[in-house]
Order: C-alpha cells, then structure tokens, then sequence
C-alpha cells in the first residue's frame, strides 16, 4: 500500500425533469471528468507543498476527506515549514468510468496510474479515485482512493454509448446488498459472524491481528467499530460485466489503548503522528479514531457461496485524545 499511503495524502448537466421523474442522465461529460481531475491535482499539489488543509479541503469529501485533511494537519505541526522534498503528484494514463444515472449525488471513477510508486514493487499499480458530486452547484470532490493492481479493476458493464451502470444500495441480486457492507462489516469486526466476508487479511486476518495485541504486557486494547454510510459516507459502486458489483464504502474505528503502570516499561505508542494531533494529556489512556475506506468486489448472488473480497483498505487517523 506504499501508493496509497504516498497518495494520501465543474458543473455537471443540471438533473432535468421529464413528466414529474428525474431523467436518467451521464454524471458527468468526459471533458467535465477531466477537468475535476485536474482541479483535483491542483489542489492536492498545492496542499501538499505547504501542509495547508484549507487548500484541499473544497476537493475532497468523505472518508478521504476526512482521513487526508487530519493527515495535512499533523505534518504541518510536525514541520511548520512544510514539505522540503516535495514532489507534484502526477496522476497518467487515465480512463474515466462515468456512470448514467437520476438524481444526485452524482459520481464517476478515474483509473489512474500515480508517480510516487516509481521505482517500486508497486510500480504497475493503478490508483483509482471516486469523485463525487452533491447538488448542481457543488464542486467535484474526491470521496474515495483505492490503490489496485491492474487485474483487479473490473471490466464494468456498460450501454452502446460506453456509460456505466450504478449498483443500488438496495440490490440483492450480489453477495451483500452495497448498503449493508458497512454495518455487516463493522458487525464482523466486532463478533466474528462471516456476514458474507471472504477470508483474508482484512477480514480473518484482522481480527487475528486483534486477538493477538489486544492483552500485551502492560498494555491492554480494545476496539470498538462503527457504520459510516451516510450523507458523503454513503457507499458507491457500479455494475460489472459479470452481473457483480464493484463498491467503495466506508466505517469508523475507535481503539483504546490502557497501560498498567504497574508494569516496567509499559508506554503507550505515542509516536510524532499522534502526538500531532492528539488532544489531553495522556496519563495511562489513548483513545484514536481511524476513518477507513475499502473497496470490494461483490459477485452475482447465483454464485455457489457468494462473499465480498476485499480488494484495498485504507484507514487514516482522525482523532486522538489522552487521558
């Protein structure tokens, strides 16, 4: 995920009104999608050098939103300066994704490739940004970032004129029903109940991570996992050309971390990047809150066993308080 971590960092057609019913119309024009990215690009370049979250904070929305403007926050307590070795983000080759739909919020994706992996192991791999839009007068603005190797962006199912299909929250005819990823997720973290999770290291292998650090000498920690999809949270997806779906969604996770003085040695991870942004003193109690974005591929539910797989997760520090 060394992209996705190097990463986090218009007007489209008015909805027209046919016989009392909003038309199904394309999100966005191709020329519109490319001029939200570049305003994007501008926006996050221009941030970046300075570590000044007013500089992005009109083109990001959402999980990313959140996770990056707390993220410009803590480096610019860090380095008041800002970045020295600062270095533009490019984002290339790029195929726009443009959903038809009614309503608002409007949305489409940008499939990518990113600079900041060159040299890597990572190097083939696509950064893939989910831009959204609220209302007519609203700007573009960036909900979600997922980093992705290339087989693992989907071909999507689209009409003669090459438009995507949105998947409706509501769809039950895929593994789980989009609208329901972020609470049956936060519920799996919690209890351990499938609710339709493929095994892997964000399902199995997290809650393995957990059992793991969660009485350590000293230092205890519990977590606690919450939904988040609603209003710029909302979960986004389109349909695939194999009946399936493809879906951004998003859910918040607190951890409390408690040390036992009474134990030598027992500190709590305080590091720079906390510190930055945390708030109280922290005694022998740290409580942060992560935001986190996922992508997963969701297979038609005729499939023998059909379970979400986790193809990208991205979680970011929001709050910290001590106490």
């Amino acid at each position: 995920m060394t992209a996705a971590t190097a990463v986090l960092a218009l007007t489209a057609s008015a909805c027209v009104t046919v016989h009392g019913a909003e038309a199904v119309v394309p999100s966005a024009t191709k020329a519109e999608a490319a001029q939200a990215l570049t305003d994007f690009l501008a926006a996050y370049n221009r941030a970046e050098k300075v570590y000044d979250e007013t500089l992005i904070a009109s083109s990001v929305t959402g999980p990313y939103g959140d996770a990056k403007k707390a993220n410009l926050r803590a480096n610019k307590a860090l380095k008041p300066g800002g970045n020295t070795k600062f270095k533009p983000l490019q984002l290339t080759d790029v195929a726009y994704t443009i959903p038809k739909k009614a309503g608002w919020p409007r949305f489409f994706i940008a499939d990518t490739d990113s600079n900041k992996d060159a040299g890597t192991d990572k190097a083939d791999s696509r950064v893939v940004l989910t831009f959204v839009k609220s209302a007519p007068r609203q700007p573009w603005q960036v909900a979600y970032v997922s980093v992705l190797m290339p087989e693992e962006v989907p071909v999507f199912r689209t009409d003669k004129d090459g438009w995507a299909e949105p998947v409706d929250p509501a769809a039950k005819d895929v593994a789980i029903p989009p609208g329901e990823l972020s609470r049956r997720y936060a519920a799996y973290l919690t209890d351990g109940r499938p609710n339709g999770f493929a095994p892997g290291s964000q399902t199995t292998g997290r809650r393995a991570v957990r059992a793991r650090n969660a009485e350590r000498q000293g230092l205890t920690t519990r977590w606690v996992d919450r939904a988040a999809d609603t209003g710029s949270y909302a979960p986004l997806g389109l349909r695939t050309q194999n009946g399936g779906a493809f879906v951004f969604f998003a859910s918040r996770h607190f951890e409390q971390q408690k040390i036992d003085k009474s134990v030598k040695g027992a500190k709590l991870p305080l590091t720079s990047g906390v510190r930055a942004i945390m708030t109280g003193t922290a005694d022998d109690t740290l409580v942060r809150e992560f935001v986190s974005a996922q992508t997963v591929s969701l297979p038609p539910a005729t499939e023998t066993n059909p379970r979400a797989l986790f193809l990208s997760r991205t979680q970011g520090l929001v709050v910290a308080k001590g106490s």
